[in-house]
């Protein structure tokens, strides 16, 4: 057996998210493998929605997944694909909508209701990084169902030719307010949650970057909350200078074009770390200097505003 070299798992190989909830909360435990694993390739597939603008009028994220192709990744037959979208259905996972003949149905995913993330779920080598933390969820959903609606994200792509060489549990108010960590107020989830308090748009951005980031590697993910809190306000005050470009987002976007955007460049950056980050202790920083440089080659060129 070769073994993972540490650059091979920072940089060169491709992984897929799985979330732990799938396996430790006592009610997605039920699930199939397959359907774990179906769910997994789903949301894998929001970035290929996000560069696509396949998000529809309500802000919620869509894909299309072929039965066939479903099938072919998960080496099954297409019965049992069917079967698979069925169970995701009846946890709140997935919901399809019908387009018209010959039109491929939209695929919405749904997200996890993690009711409880223990110190066991946040272990990090055998070393307790937190000693317990709450989440609550607090999702849009049906009094008579799990279901629950996407966040909204923004539309990026993947064009780093402009850039210079200098360069997946979701956060809402009930989960702020009942980190029950340390009352240190250094510890990382604790600052996460009074910056985000103190700048409520930075939830969605959060949660659209950065979901796994914040229960694997808080350290780093507190310099990337911090960078993501710095870039708002610089697009703010930007904004209000007028600028040009982030002016014809705010006609185009309203009220969100700054969280839109930022969601946009933050994601570009995030991009191109996967093929380019080699020390992992550095991910904040790198993230925060790729960031700064990113957004200040957006507002001043006039492309970036068509990637909406």
């Amino acid at each position: 057996m070769e073994r993972a070299k540490l650059n091979q798992v920072v940089t060169s190989e491709r992984f897929i998210m799985f979330s732990k909830a799938l396996i430790e909360d006592d009610y997605y435990k039920k699930m199939k493998t397959e359907s774990k694993l179906a769910y997994s390739l789903l949301r894998n597939r929001f970035n290929l929605s996000i560069s696509n603008e396949w998000i529809d009028s309500k802000g919620d994220v869509y894909l299309y997944y072929p039965n066939e192709k479903l099938a072919e990744d998960l080496n099954v037959g297409k019965d049992k694909v069917i079967r698979i979208k069925r169970e995701l259905h009846e946890f709140g996972l997935l919901e399809e909508e019908r387009q018209g003949f010959n039109k491929p149905n939209r695929i919405y995913v749904g997200n996890l209701e993690v009711i409880k993330v223990t110190e066991k779920s946040l272990d990090i080598s055998d070393t307790k990084v937190v000693s317990k933390c709450d989440f609550r969820r607090s999702q849009n959903a049906n009094t008579g169902s799990r279901k629950t609606r996407l966040q909204e994200v923004a539309n990026y792509d993947t064009n780093n030719t402009e850039l210079s060489k200098t360069e997946t549990n979701s956060l809402d108010e009930d989960e702020i307010n009942n980190i029950k960590c340390s009352n240190d107020s250094q510890q990382p989830l604790v600052f996460i949650g009074k910056t985000i308090q103190n700048n409520p748009a930075l939830r969605v951005v959060v949660q659209s970057l950065i979901p796994d980031l914040l229960l694997n590697e808080p350290e780093q993910a507190q310099t990337v909350v911090t960078a993501l809190d710095r870039g708002y306000q610089f697009l703010t005050s930007e904004l209000e200078k007028n600028n040009s470009v982030l002016a014809l987002q705010k006609q185009l976007q309203g009220d969100d074009s700054i969280k839109l955007f930022l969601t946009k460049i933050g994601g570009q950056q995030l991009d191109y770390m996967r093929g380019h980050l080699v020390d992992i202790s550095q991910y904040g920083n790198y993230f925060a200097n790729g960031l700064e440089n990113r957004l200040k080659i957006a507002i001043t060129t006039s492309q970036s505003a068509s990637g909406f």
